[in-house]
């Protein structure tokens, strides 16, 4: 007798709009494909030292706690798809090595941009452009201005593309 095998969506999730855009796709496509969301949150270490006399530099995402994640995934998880299970995980890393270890398997890995419009100055960072080129399964990068839950305008359009298998030579 076999066991049905679980399909999960990853989602990286970092406080963002972006990232909440990323989770409301990733729980609306996990309801149509009958699988589990994976809603992964990596916090890096800063890597490099500073002068004894220089401030570090707050991010967004440092304020980002593991209550705030679960808060924003329970409120996302009841308003697009109740009846989908959100598994969450808070992970120190580097966060392109982390979402790549954590979509193997998976059906999808889905990440949030800033913006896909011409003229906007900001292009996709290198956590995106690594999973783009080392993913074993497809990347659908979601930007805050297509998600309908947020502006409640029309059809969702994705910017996807299929991961190269690790190790082909990128």
């Amino acid at each position: 007798m076999s066991v049905p095998a679980v399909r999960w969506v990853t989602v990286g999730v970092d406080g963002s709009a972006e990232s909440v855009a990323a989770l409301r796709w990733a729980c609306r496509e996990a309801s149509l494909r009958g699988a589990q969301v994976h809603a992964v949150h990596v916090r890096e270490a800063v890597c490099h030292s500073l002068a004894s006399y220089a401030v570090p530099a707050q991010s967004s995402s440092d304020d980002f706690s593991a209550d705030s994640i679960d808060d924003l995934v329970r409120s996302v998880q009841a308003s697009q798809a109740p009846d989908v299970e959100v598994r969450v995980e808070v992970v120190d890393g580097l966060a392109a090595r982390v979402l790549l270890e954590r979509c193997e398997g998976a059906d999808m890995l889905v990440l949030g941009t800033a913006s896909d419009s011409p003229g906007t100055g900001r292009s996709v960072g290198p956590v995106i452009r690594a999973c783009l080129r080392r993913a074993t399964c497809p990347v659908v990068v979601i930007s805050a201005a297509q998600d309908p839950g947020q502006y409640n305008v029309g059809p969702v359009r994705v910017t996807a593309g299929v991961g190269i298998p690790a190790g082909a030579g990128v």
